[in-house]
């Protein structure tokens, strides 16, 4: 990924809903990637159901700021 895209989460699917949720109502677009449902498109599998959540750079301390106060 770019550099001007910061991870700002990596969790669990129920965490990263509200997250990106959240994240919508405050103006902020992140991008999430989601290895194991990639895996299972290329007919592969992986047990691991973590996802990742990124925002540009000039949008990660209000993100930081909202996910710390969510979790």
């Amino acid at each position: 990924m770019h550099q001007e895209y910061l991870c700002v989460f990596y969790g669990n699917h129920i965490d990263a809903l509200n997250i990106i949720s959240s994240l919508y109502e405050i103006n902020i677009s992140p991008i999430v990637k989601n290895e194991s449902e990639s895996a299972r498109l290329a007919g592969f599998g992986i047990i691991d159901d973590k996802k990742k959540i990124f925002v540009h750079r000039d949008e990660y301390m209000v993100a930081e700021e909202l996910i710390k106060s969510i979790l």
